[in-house]
């Protein structure tokens, strides 16, 4: 839906897995745009081929072999265009380092969702879950409450569903 809404020339996807995800942002896609997704998992790809090649433009999508770091670091401007839409399903630990790998690439008024970020509700309070990827998500959450050239909303979706869109 969130695809449709947008309707992005350039969508990138963070962390492919079967690919699903990657038909469902396909759908949204600007009839001329392109669509990116990276993984690292190359055990994955026969199966995202499988169901991908029946899809309506499927000829658009560009899948990345890689680690999500290194596309970001790596992202050519000129040659892949800005970002409009940036679905974000990899690393957990590493989700900062995404936001701050994808923030120079996106449109202004681009938009990054970020998935699994409610972790079922446990981010704070007096049990609030501890470890890497708890403590990663909270730190998302401070950085994006604190910094006025970012509007978010994070929706208690599955197991939360943060929208960020660029100013």
């Amino acid at each position: 839906m969130a695809s449709r809404m947008i309707r992005p020339l350039v969508a990138l996807e963070l962390g492919t897995f079967t690919g699903y995800g990657t038909l469902c942002l396909l759908e949204g896609l600007d009839p001329s745009g392109t669509l990116h997704t990276v993984e690292r998992n190359d055990e994955l790809f026969a199966l995202q081929d499988k169901f991908w090649s029946r899809a309506d433009g499927h000829e658009r999508i560009r899948r990345h072999h890689a680690e999500v770091i290194n596309v970001l670091n790596n992202w050519d401007v000129p040659t892949n265009g800005r970002i409009d839409l940036a679905y974000v399903d990899a690393d957990k630990q590493g989700t900062m380092d995404h936001l701050e790998g994808l923030l120079p690439l996106m449109t202004e008024g681009g938009w990054m969702l970020f998935d699994n970020t409610w972790w079922s509700g446990t981010l704070w309070g007096s049990n609030a879950a501890t470890g890497p990827k708890a403590d990663a998500l909270r730190a998302l959450h401070t950085r994006l409450r604190e910094d006025p050239s970012l509007r978010s909303v994070t929706l208690p979706v599955g197991d939360g569903l943060t929208a960020v869109q660029k100013a």
